[in-house]
């Protein structure tokens, strides 16, 4: 029995446990958390040698920073709980970096899984414990560890053919990891289940260089005993051919042969020992029921042809041909470390009609990306035709499905795509595309036969690359709550394995569409490894002179563009380097950088139609080859004056390369670049500025020219505010507030206003209901963004959706990197809102690569409350407006921090407090904060 002294010590060292407990918790030293290697958590199929490794800091105190770190590799899970049998161990490193941190330990083995863990020091030099246990996989790093052989159907008219194997194990297995891959499109099965949720699998890129493989961890997909693996390919991009009234973009004629597909099973058995399963002349082919399948045109099954069973143990293929064997094409085999294209969303119809006996009619209500599925029953035999389409008869404008509505079309891209489903018959039959997605609000049914249908239901299947969402925006206004869920379903809607230009017509990577999004999409979804490949595929793309062409990769739309696309390849990687901090993209791309700046320089100087203007880019090669603005409402939709646009972007180029140059510690070649600028900017003044009118280009104001030459800071010395002035007087008084602008001047629009402070212009744009604007796309019934203004094509673009930016950057204030006040990687940040007269309330967060920013403003009874979150281990500067009174009080929480034009400094992660051009200014550490402004009467 315990003595009352005794009790007492207890008692006391439970409080002392209860007490340290709280004060850990409250002191900010939980563990580091969202660990990932090149961006991915637990990567499977790592095939990078010198991988990075990143983390965010776990602690919301105010000020929390980091001073030390320390990083364990192992490839032994509970060795690495020891601390012992490290294949790397930084030891504490006195860094506050957590970005981005280069793997420098033992080599790394192919087919190898490794644990790692981190933990942090804070500014107290207090520990965090150790992290949760990470993993990363490797892929297979060398070409020889590839022992799989390619293989195809035999006969090449077959378009979608089936292959299998089957196979025995006879020990305890540890571990599975299956590496496969397909062109066009394939799908793995281990018996009887698909393998992954992946479709539209491998993600294109140029089959002239390289093809992507995927890994998987299929442990507990095997049997002990017997085994079936089966592969099903489609055609894709590898294989298209015009013809057959179907769809296919013009001059698409790809041809590397017939589908083939390659995979190699590795299996540990529990005794140490290990096999592998390959693609080999062991396996059998056969006609799946896909009769036809293109990328563009659609897709034809046939279900009387289904073989049951066909990817499981005992199925009989005697019937079967021997598989091929195809030489090893001389093509790079890469692993695919971004998302995969998912089906990420079903939508139910919202309306259906049936106008006449053979056709039914389905309204989504959304535009989306994908296809449909279908849910039938009917007698065997019975043929059903699906198509979709982005309008009823053909009209301009979506509307809600009515009686008498059809869905007619002169658009070939809707009206000769297709699927044909013919019913097996015999109860509920499930159908949906494997290998072909297109775009579309409304789905069209024509049945053969309808007295042989008992049921018919269709749905949409939201399909493209599953990348998570990064950013999140919200108002008082309604309407730009719906431009901004539109800007986000039209890059939903063209992200497949690239950037595209549309889901129905072209699916081209244009890279001057995908370039004037970049930014957009960087606060919108996590973009990093999705555009790590993007710009491997411009690369890939090069052409011997250095220049990079209108797509990448090239296999899908068209040669549209100019020097404002190929510039993409310069701009990208400089944004990936500012929002994520990556300077091992600048590194890899930066020689073939150099060549396309040379290509650009003898461009000018030698292949345009005007070589002595040596610092000009005059017209050059055909129509398409070097296009300006694009899809501007006024004047010519492409621009009046193309070397105007050609020679900027050549001088943006030279600009951005300089200090890309400056960051890898090119002195030469960043001098070099400058004053090769400084000379194009002579040189564009001298030509297209008029200095009476103050004017570039042309007689009358054209804003995109008049952004371009204030956003590159080439208005000669002495006429910039005239210029300005010439822009906002278009937009307010010529235009009723309404912009001119195509894609490329809409990009310039929000940094050059927000820059000059004129966010009321930016505001009056984005709001405006009528022609041209995005509210006029919402009022005439738009659910994704057009690609024109007036509508007259596409509906689904994702080219305009730059104004996004407005919403995170300048509404809520959450400047970016590419912004004056926000460093690189986010480490120091601005919030800065502005607050129009129209509105109550605003709010978004970014997910950035040092954690969450988040910024929420509210306005009620003359009073401003400000909400700010900012990441541990950042610094920021806060900046409240205002609102136009001339004396004010700001609180924090139950502070006050401002009274009457004075800063109160009160020692709580806020200091510096200063009054500038209708803002209170205060600088801050990290964590969250919750000023109000009041007016003072």
């Amino acid at each position: 029995m315990m003595m009352p002294s005794q009790i007492n010590k207890v008692f006391c060292l439970i409080l002392l446990g209860i007490a340290l407990a709280a004060c850990q918790s409250s002191s900010g030293t939980e563990a580091p958390t969202q660990l990932t290697i090149e961006y991915i958590t637990n990567p499977v199929g790592l095939d990078v040698e010198a991988p990075r490794f990143s983390w965010i800091l776990n602690n919301n105190q105010r000020g929390a920073s980091q001073t030390a770190y320390q990083i364990a590799v192992s490839q032994n899970e509970e060795e690495l709980r020891k601390g012992t049998e490290t294949v790397w161990d930084t030891g504490k490193i006195s860094s506050s970096e957590t970005v981005n941190i280069q793997y420098e330990g033992k080599e790394l083995e192919s087919s190898e899984t490794y644990y790692w863990r981190v933990r942090t020091w804070d500014g107290d030099d207090s520990a965090t414990p150790w992290s949760e246990m990470n993993s990363f996989q490797m892929g297979l790093l060398e070409t020889d560890d590839w022992q799989a052989q390619w293989i195809a159907h035999p006969d090449s008219a077959v378009v979608a053919p089936l292959l299998r194997k089957d196979f025995a194990i006879d020990k305890e297995i540890a571990s599975a990891t299956l590496y496969t891959t397909g062109v066009g499109y394939y799908e793995m099965y281990l018996n009887g289940e698909k393998v992954g949720d992946h479709v539209l699998d491998p993600a294109i890129t140029d089959y002239n260089d390289r093809i992507l493989y995927e890994t998987y961890e299929v442990t507990d997909l095997l049997n002990s005993g017997n085994n079936a693996l089966g592969l099903w390919l489609g055609e894709g991009a590898w294989r298209l051919r015009e013809g057959d009234d179907r769809w296919a973009w013009y001059g698409m004629n790809n041809n590397f042969g017939k589908p083939m597909g390659i995979a190699q099973l590795h299996i540990r058995f529990d005794d140490g020992s290990e096999t592998v399963v390959t693609t080999d002349e062991s396996w059998t082919a056969a006609q799946s029921p896909i009769t036809y399948n293109s990328v563009y045109g659609g897709e034809d099954y046939d279900a009387r042809l289904e073989q049951e069973g066909w990817s499981e143990i005992n199925f009989d293929d005697s019937s079967w041909q021997r598989a091929e064997i195809l030489a090893n094409p001389d093509i790079t085999l890469d692993s695919q470390l971004m998302p995969s294209i998912r089906v990420t969303q079903t939508i139910e119809a919202v309306r259906q009609t049936q106008p006449d006996s053979n056709t039914y009619l389905f309204d989504l209500g959304q535009n989306i990306p994908g296809w449909w599925r279908m849910e039938v029953e009917g007698e065997r035999g019975t043929e059903l035709k699906i198509r979709g389409a982005e309008t009823l008869n053909d009209s301009l404008f979506p509307t809600p499905l009515k009686p008498d509505d059809s869905l007619s079309t002169d658009k070939a891209y809707h009206r000769d795509v297709w699927t044909t489903y013919t019913l097996k018959g015999g109860g509920n039959e499930s159908y949906e595309p494997r290998f072909f997605y297109t775009g579309f609000r409304y789905v069209e049914v024509q049945v053969d036969h309808p007295d042989q249908l008992n049921s018919l239901q269709v749905s949409g299947q939201v399909v493209h690359s599953d990348i998570p969402r990064n950013g999140r925006f919200s108002s008082s206004d309604t309407l730009l709550n719906d431009i901004y869920e539109a800007t986000i379903w039209s890059q939903r809607g063209n992200l497949h394995g690239f950037p595209t230009d549309c889901p129905h017509r072209e699916k081209g990577g244009y890279n001057g569409d995908g370039q004037v999004i970049a930014e957009a999409s960087m606060h919108d979804f996590h973009m990093q490894p999705f555009y790590r490949k993007w710009i491997q595929d411009m690369r890939d793309a090069q052409y011997e002179n250095g220049r990079i062409p209108n797509t990448s990769p090239t296999m899908l739309g068209g040669t549209g563009g100019g020097i404002a696309w190929g510039s993409a390849y310069i701009l990208i990687p400089w944004w990936m380097h500012q929002y994520y901090h990556d300077t091992e993209i600048l590194i890899e791309h930066y020689p073939a950088m150099k060549r396309y700046l040379q290509y650009l320089k003898t461009l000018a100087s030698e292949e345009d139609e005007n070589p002595e203007e040596k610092y000009i880019i005059n017209e050059f090669g055909g129509h398409w080859d070097s296009l300006g603005e694009w899809e501007a409402p006024i004047r010519e939709r492409n621009g009046p004056i193309n070397p105007l646009t050609n020679t900027y972007y050549w001088y943006l180029n030279n600009i951005t390369s300089a200090k890309i140059a400056g960051v890898l510690g090119k002195e030469e070649d960043r001098e070099e670049y400058l004053a090769l600028a400084d000379s194009i900017k002579g040189a564009f003044n001298q030509k297209f500025f008029d200095s009476k009118t103050n004017l570039y280009g042309t007689e009358e104001p054209y804003q995109s020219y008049l952004l371009f030459a204030l956003a590159g800071d080439l208005v000669p010395a002495g006429h910039r505010q005239e210029v300005l002035d010439n822009l906002i007087e278009d937009i307010m008084v010529t235009r009723d507030g309404h912009l001119a602008t195509g894609i490329l001047g809409t990009k310039h629009l929000f940094s050059v206003l927000s820059d000059e402070g004129r966010e009321d212009v930016i505001h009056r744009m984005v709001t405006q209901k009528t022609f041209p604007s995005w509210g006029y796309w919402l009022e005439n019934g738009a659910t994704t963004l057009w690609e024109n203004w007036e509508g007259e094509s596409s509906h689904n673009h994702q080219m305009f959706g730059s104004v996004n930016e407005y919403f995170y950057k300048y509404l809520a204030g959450i400047r970016a990197p590419t912004d004056e006040g926000t460093t690189t990687g986010y480490k120091h940040i601005q919030i800065k809102p502005f607050i129009p007269a129209d509105m109550d309330h605003a709010k978004a967060s970014v997910e950035t690569i040092r954690g969450i920013i988040s910024s929420e403003w509210e306005r009620a009874d003359g009073e401003l409350s400000l909400k700010v979150t900012i990441p541990p281990n950042t610094t920021g500067m806060v900046s409240i407006p205002d609102l136009g009174n001339e004396e004010v009080q700001i609180s924090e929480g139950d502070d006050l921090v401002w009274d009457a034009g004075n800063a109160i400094n009160t020692g709580n992660g806020i200091k510096n407090g200063t009054r500038k051009e209708g803002t209170v200014i205060f600088d801050i550490e990290s964590g969250s904060y919750s000023f109000t402004l009041s007016p003072i009467n």
